[in-house]
């Protein structure tokens, strides 16, 4: 009964022990991998530079819309009907109950 409760207590303090040393070295010790991630976020901004400058470039001819053939255009919208809907008090009985 004592030789396994010892062999628990070992098991556990080596768990421990390993526990402690992941947590600080995810803690305490820098992580290289950083560089990779500083170098994504430079070429990704570098791509959305570029996609703005390529925005700003772009120019609008506006000059259709003095065009007569374009001002004598004419909408053919139609208006939506207007219609009742539903009941003015949803919740009132729809037959009376006797």
């Amino acid at each position: 009964m004592k030789n396994s409760k010892n062999k628990r207590a070992i098991i556990l303090g080596i768990i421990l022990i390993g526990l402690l040393i992941l947590a600080y070295k995810t803690m305490f010790v820098p992580n290289n991998g950083n560089d990779l991630i500083v170098d994504e976020n430079v070429i990704a901004s570098q791509r959305v530079e570029g996609i703005l400058k390529e925005i700003e470039g772009i120019n609008f001819d506006t000059s259709v819309m003095e065009d007569q053939n374009f001002k004598s255009l004419q909408s053919i919208e139609i208006p939506a009907l207007s219609l009742p809907v539903g009941r003015k008090n949803p919740f009132s009985p729809t037959t009376s109950s006797n």
